[in-house]
């Protein structure tokens, strides 16, 4: 009995010493699992630290959002081309959003001649098209169209959008 005893001791020595050891192959693997994460650690780390030292030193930096420039123009009243309903009237306010105010001073300088190829195009206009959500689009577009001319010699301007701020057709 003692004999049984003392053999399945040794058995349990000689399997707790094998189980202490690894084959060579989890070893390995296990270097190069540490070898990885150390790697990517380190690579982490050094990016982080190029991105704080471009941003410091004048490197790749966002650019900052470019505010837009609005011009408003005073409403005004303009009769538009006559239809079966007789004369009718078109009191608009326009707001035009410029890129910068470079355009704002070039068409705040030549506001009568804005005013005026305002007046001839919407005088032009049909009651019944404008007052449609596809014809106020299509009059937007070509307002801006109209007042990018170059006025008196001066650069072409450079209109982002056409804002309706009044718009009544009677």
């Amino acid at each position: 009995m003692i004999e049984k005893v003392d053999n399945m001791a040794r058995k349990n020595d000689a399997q707790s010493a094998t189980a202490g050891q690894s084959s060579p192959i989890m070893m390995v693997l296990q270097v190069l699992l540490i070898g990885v994460m150390a790697l990517n650690t380190y690579l982490l780390w050094d990016t982080r630290n190029i991105a704080a030292t471009a941003s410091v030193a004048g490197g790749h930096v966002e650019p900052e959002a470019i505010e837009p420039v609005f011009l408003n123009i005073a409403p005004f009243t303009v009769n538009l081309a006559s239809d079966q309903y007789g004369p009718r009237l078109l009191y608009a306010g326009l707001t035009l959003e410029l890129p910068s105010e470079k355009m704002k001073e070039l068409l705040t300088k030549n506001m009568p001649q804005v005013r005026n190829r305002l007046l001839v195009l919407l005088s032009g206009q049909q009651a019944e098209q404008i007052a449609k959500s596809e014809g106020k689009k299509t009059l937007a577009s070509n307002i801006a169209k109209a007042l990018s001319e170059p006025y008196s010699g001066d650069e072409e301007i450079l209109i982002n959008d056409v804002l309706f701020t009044e718009f009544i057709v009677q």
